[in-house]
């Protein structure tokens, strides 16, 4: 038997018990596959991310990174999965910024968002667009509100989750809208219907949305986030359109495990994160999709997560958007 692990079970302090399991935590780390849960469709935004990430990082451990998508519920069937899994590092799921929102929004939740997780870091974030299908008859924002303010215009937002229903909202409260909400089970079927034109408009990331554009099947009007993205510089961002509530709404692809996780493992596979997005071929292959790279250490990712929730539980406040 492995002497950290003779010295884990039999050893009678227990501070230097938990301090030896945890050094043989960190170097035992991984010996076998790791499960990572996309509570998404595959082929949206999240799911892209995560094969990307898998891929490199498994090199980097030496041990297959295995993308099980669940989609369902707001990413809550996928995510309730990892929140009863061993906290052992083997089992992770990859969500976007619903995670927080879902009990803003959501009764009865199976899981405490915050007791049942410990975050790892965030892999990247990017904008989200507003788009359109390129056979509707408007070429900017402005132009769509104004034909959606009209008399009897019946037009509906589509979202994909729990994050892009709140900002999708958000973009019919502050427009004075009145469109009607059209939920998705991920970015792919989401961009399927908008670019049919069976959705007047969706928010969503670039990463779900780019290759409906370059086809020219969708149109983007406008995405959130301080600035422009390099991928659609002629694409305006809301605060540049007057709405400045849009300016720190961004997708964040974020990795967490079970609580209780030891933090050894949690730094392990931070620090060889922070390695995959700086290796050229993934910034680039982010970049082209319009997300930057983060790769914050666990503990400033847990600080960043709680300041996230508190910055969206305002904005459900904001538009009286209450759970159901």
């Amino acid at each position: 038997m492995n002497m950290h692990r003779v010295a884990c079970i039999f050893t009678g302090g227990v501070a230097f018990a938990l301090s030896t399991c945890n050094v043989a935590a960190k170097d035992d780390y991984p010996n076998q596959p790791i499960r990572l849960i996309v509570p998404y469709s595959a082929g949206g935004g999240t799911d892209t991310v995560a094969r990307q990430w898998g891929e490199r990082i498994g090199k980097r451990l030496g041990q297959n990174v295995i993308v099980e998508n669940r989609p369902g519920a707001n990413g809550i069937i996928g995510t309730r999965v990892v929140a009863t899994a061993k906290p052992d590092g083997y089992t992770l799921v990859l969500v976007v910024n619903s995670h927080q929102i879902n009990p803003l929004v959501q009764k009865d939740m199976p899981y405490d968002t915050f007791k049942d997780f410990v975050g790892v870091t965030m892999i990247a974030r990017s904008p989200l667009a507003f788009l359109v299908s390129s056979t509707l008859p408007v070429k900017t924002m402005n132009e769509f509100m104004e034909a959606a303010r009209k008399p009897g215009a019946r037009y509906s937002y589509a979202s994909s989750e729990n994050m892009t229903r709140l900002v999708g909202n958000m973009l019919d409260y502050y427009g004075k809208l009145n469109m009607v909400s059209v939920s998705y089970k991920g970015g792919a079927p989401l961009m399927a219907d908008v670019a049919g034109g069976i959705a007047t408009i969706g928010t969503t990331s670039i990463l779900s949305s780019k290759a409906f554009v370059d086809a020219g099947k969708a149109r983007p009007l406008a995405i959130t986030g301080p600035k422009r993205t390099a991928v659609w510089p002629d694409v305006p961002t809301m605060k540049e359109l007057g709405m400045p509530e849009f300016d720190e709404v961004y997708t964040s692809f974020s990795l967490f495990a079970p609580a209780g996780t030891p933090k050894p493992i949690l730094e392990k596979l931070q620090h060889e994160t922070r390695a995959v997005v700086s290796e050229p071929s993934m910034r680039s292959a982010l970049a082209a999709q319009a997300a930057e790279p983060v790769a914050d250490s666990v503990d400033d990712f847990n600080a960043a997560n709680e300041r996230a929730f508190k910055f969206w539980k305002s904005l459900a406040d904001a538009i009286d958007l209450k759970p159901i």
